[in-house]
């Protein structure tokens, strides 16, 4: 499978052990109070569950509740529980901040994500770049704008190359989330989408990942933590975001399919 970011090779043995380590400091300056809340983007899963898992070795509890970046801030918003929400785009987390949900001053980027095209596995289509999507025939998805931040982006990369016109007719689907399109690529119901790099890296048995040139962008994605207003134990939620942005947060971030180097992300914002 061919993937945009590639992680460095990384045993998960000395992972943990420096996570652990990173806990630990922080228990020796504050204790715990019950255990931390955190509502998370269900696209961050697969690192958020190894350093819970580090976060909960150390002797600090923590429980994560998954779902779309939208469900799990209505959560947050409607039962006022919830001690760091975890937003898979900035836009999430422009409405946590306008919703009194988080504090504002606590909102962290942890790690970016680049639109690509995704294609089914093998790429049987032959897809290169975005000029290969106006073909007749070619099944497009794309998100929607008022559920994700990619359903902004999507029309924005189109029109940037102008081909608004020619791709519109091969728009089939205008799901809410990413990964629906992904369901949809594996199924044989489309031959591509437009999606976030880290998915590729998420699903290597079900798509392929076919990178866009940085003059084609629009914009980046930033996933994103704060701690909540009602928060019960900041000195606990700032010793789980210190996991995440220690190198070896970082490098479970990478693994994942994230990145993590701010400076490498800038490389593709436009």
């Amino acid at each position: 499978m061919k993937t945009a970011v590639a992680a460095r090779p990384l045993t998960i043995t000395v992972t943990m052990t420096c996570l652990l380590a990173v806990v630990a400091a922080g228990l020796s300056c504050s204790g715990t109070s019950g255990t931390l809340s955190v509502f998370a983007a269900a696209g961050a899963k697969p690192a958020f569950d190894k350093i819970a898992a580090a976060y909960a070795a150390a002797g600090s509890s923590v429980d994560i509740s998954y779902g779309g970046g939208g469900e799990v801030l209505t959560q947050m918003m409607l039962s006022k529980s919830g001690d760091i929400y975890v937003a898979p785009e900035q836009g999430f987390m422009e409405k946590a901040v306008a919703g009194g949900v988080v504090d504002p001053a606590t909102v962290r980027t942890v790690a970016w994500m680049v639109p690509v095209i995704a294609v089914a596995e093998g790429n049987p289509l032959g897809i290169a770049t975005l000029d290969d999507l106006v073909a007749p025939g070619v099944r497009v998805g794309i998100t929607r704008e008022e559920t994700t931040l990619l359903g902004r982006y999507a029309p924005e990369i189109f029109e940037k190359a102008g081909l608004t016109a020619a791709i519109r007719p091969n728009i089939v689907t205008e799901a809410a989330r990413p990964d629906s399109l992904v369901t949809a690529l594996a199924m044989g119901q489309l031959d591509a989408a437009i999606i976030w790099d880290f998915y590729g890296t998420r699903f290597p048995d079900d798509i392929d990942i076919v990178p866009l040139a940085p003059d084609r962008l629009t914009g980046i994605g930033e996933l994103q933590v704060a701690v909540a207003t009602w928060c019960r134990d900041t000195a606990a939620a700032e010793r789980f975001i210190q996991l995440l942005v220690s190198p070896e947060g970082k490098e479970l971030l990478r693994e994942a399919g994230y990145l993590t180097d701010e400076n490498e992300a800038r490389r593709w914002q436009p």
